[in-house]
């Protein structure tokens, strides 16, 4: 059945203001995640620089055949340790640098969105037979 009656949209400025509370909610639980990522690689990082000394003393201790016999085994599994170390510190980069991206994606729409304010308001009042001006 054709449409009779053209539809109206909201005002403009509710949809702006719709727009801008649910970015502001998008920014605030992405900088929350990336707070908590930040937090997590900067304990990660200082547990990181304490095993990769560990690991330079104990190697340097084993090279003057100052060390215990069990040595070995233990630099290896400190090396073991600091490389995992290394992918999860790589990991959470890569984390933070897709959330920046993300938000600034977010705030780029948003002030689009904004700078068509005054399009919008000059169009809210028509209305065309398939209801988009």
């Amino acid at each position: 059945m054709p449409l009779l009656f053209g539809f109206r949209t909201r005002n403009p400025s509710r949809d702006r203001e719709t727009d801008e509370a649910r970015f502001t909610r998008l920014a605030t639980l992405i900088d929350e995640i990336a707070a908590q990522i930040r937090a997590e690689r900067a304990g990660l990082e200082k547990r990181y620089l304490d095993a990769s000394a560990n690991a330079g003393f104990l190697m340097a201790a084993m090279d003057n055949d100052e060390g215990p016999q069990h040595s070995s085994a233990r630099l290896d599994a400190m090396t073991s340790d600091v490389l995992n170390c290394e992918r999860r510190l790589d990991a959470l980069s890569r984390q933070v640098a897709l959330l920046e991206d993300l938000r600034k994606r977010a705030e780029g729409l948003l002030g689009e969105a904004s700078s068509h304010k005054d399009d919008g308001e000059a169009q809210a009042g028509s209305v065309t037979p398939t209801g988009v001006s």
